[in-house]
């Protein structure tokens, strides 16, 4: 199916499609969800270490990645096969990738320093080396797939579809799971064997069922498959050229930033067994909040999706932002009151699903103004530049929790034992005031982004452009 935007004809992606690529993010999420809501509880209240270390390794292993990230974009830019751009990396990726799971969440017998040394060799195979070679081309894949603005942000939406039905799982599923299995180590490695397992099937689902129909235009200025649209076609560039280029687009900058700051916050939720236990008085009650955030959330990507057309993602994004802002003022009026916790999460929730609804569809589309402004299109560069950023922020939120309950004087390895009135302070900072100043921040920047407005004339320009190079070619022989 095709559709006219501002004149350009734009590849539609089907309904069944846009599933399939869903499966993707379901597949990350039952491991990514589980890093930053359980890891870093399984590390010093299972394994043993103390917070601060774990918050310290999630830090460098998170620096580490941005190179690798870089690395997998240039790839991305230069390996080509049968199957694709993207799509070659999920099929041979995917095993990998279930059993790192298992290996991320598994506690050898080994002393302190052997215990540090094995949990940060798993974290990054786990968390840097596989998942970012995954994950940057999924992310690019949707690009790939379509260069239609609103089915590109549809894909975002749907992807977070599948991201929420991962998280779901997680957030519902795995302590009941480690409890079934006799808890302990073991427990914790046999429940994400079990995730690992799942997620290889989901990734082989994408595999198969997605198509790449947009794609770069090599020298000689022949398209690197066939049917791609001529407004797609970008000049070839060495890496170095590109990520200089890449740094000067404003609205890669803008969105960088803003994925940063939406998975800092998103990060915190780390916070939550900590609070149930030592704020709430009840432990179990961490996994009424993980599951209550994630139906929230979920709730808050569908609420996006039919307003993607209707307000646009920008507007989207400002929203949610300022619905995280409301929430946790909710939160702050009475924190220890389980119904007003509710009502803000779920307000703040709604909102944080939203944003992740747009995100990967508004890091999209600044491919095409980077294409408009530079004569370069780089899916891969884009979303390893933007994937970088976000990965630190995904790593801040656990280095805030680590570093805060550090300093808080938080006492680890014992459930049960009392904690100093600066440690409390610590989580209930962490809990309320944190994702509030992030939501502030989120949503003064959402102010200064144009690019809804400006990306239909972008992508007429470049058709405009296409156009007149084939004129000219015509007109030479």
């Amino acid at each position: 199916m095709m559709t006219r935007i501002s004149g350009v004809t734009a590849a539609r992606v089907p309904f069944l499609e846009k599933i399939a690529y869903s499966s993707g993010d379901l597949a990350f999420n039952l491991v990514y969800v589980a890093t930053g809501s359980y890891l870093m509880f399984f590390y010093t209240e299972v394994v043993g270490i103390p917070a601060g270390v774990v918050g310290t390794m999630f830090l460098v292993a998170r620096l580490l990645d941005g190179v690798w990230d870089l690395a997998v974009g240039g790839l991305m830019e230069k390996l080509r096969s049968r199957f694709g751009k993207a799509r070659p990396w999920l099929l041979f990726l995917a095993l990998p990738y279930g059993v790192a799971a298992a290996l991320l969440f598994t506690a050898p017998s080994l002393d302190e320093t052997g215990k540090v040394a094995y949990a940060f060799a798993t974290y990054m195979l786990s968390g840097v080396i596989i998942y970012t070679a995954m994950n940057i081309p999924y992310g690019a894949l949707s690009a790939l797939m379509t260069e239609d603005a609103v089915d590109r942000g549809l894909l975002s939406s749907f992807r977070m579809v599948g991201a929420y039905a991962g998280s779901l799982i997680v957030a519902a599923l795995t302590m009941p799971l480690v409890d079934a299995f006799g808890g302990g180590a073991g427990a914790w490695t046999m429940t994400f064997s079990l995730y690992g397992a799942l997620a290889v099937v989901m990734f082989l689902i994408v595999f198969k069922y997605c198509k790449e129909r947009v794609g770069s235009i090599s020298p000689d200025g022949t398209p690197q498959r066939s049917g791609e649209p001529a407004s797609m076609a970008g000049r070839s560039f060495t890496l170095r050229e590109g990520v200089s280029s890449l740094v000067r687009n404003k609205y890669w900058l803008m969105m960088t930033l803003f994925g940063i700051l939406l998975l800092t916050a998103y990060g915190l939720i780390g916070i939550y067994p900590y609070y149930a236990q030592y704020v709430l008085g009840d432990a179990n009650l961490s996994t009424m909040l993980f599951t209550f955030r994630t139906l929230v959330e979920f709730a808050g990507v569908f609420i996006a999706i039919p307003l993607v057309k209707w307000i646009g993602k920008r507007n989207i994004a400002l929203s949610g932002s300022v619905a995280v802002v409301v929430g946790q003022l909710v939160v702050a009026a009475a924190p220890t009151s389980l119904p007003v916790l509710l009502g803000g999460l779920s307000i703040g929730g709604v909102g944080v699903g939203a944003m992740f609804a747009v995100l990967f569809g508004m890091i999209g589309d600044t491919i095409e103004y980077e294409q408009w402004r530079s004569g370069i299109r780089a899916e891969g560069l884009v979303f390893a530049g933007a994937t970088v950023g976000q990965k630190i922020g995904g790593a801040l939120g656990g280095v805030a929790i680590g570093w805060m309950l550090g300093f808080g004087g938080f006492i680890e390895g014992g459930g049960d034992a009392p904690q100093p009135t600066s440690a409390i302070d610590a989580i209930r900072f962490v809990f309320i005031w944190l994702p509030l100043i992030f939501g502030a921040v989120m949503a003064t920047l959402m102010l200064a982004y144009r690019l809804d407005k400006e990306y239909p004339q972008i992508l007429a320009d470049l058709q405009d452009r296409a156009e007149s190079v084939q004129l000219a070619k015509e007109g030479e022989a």
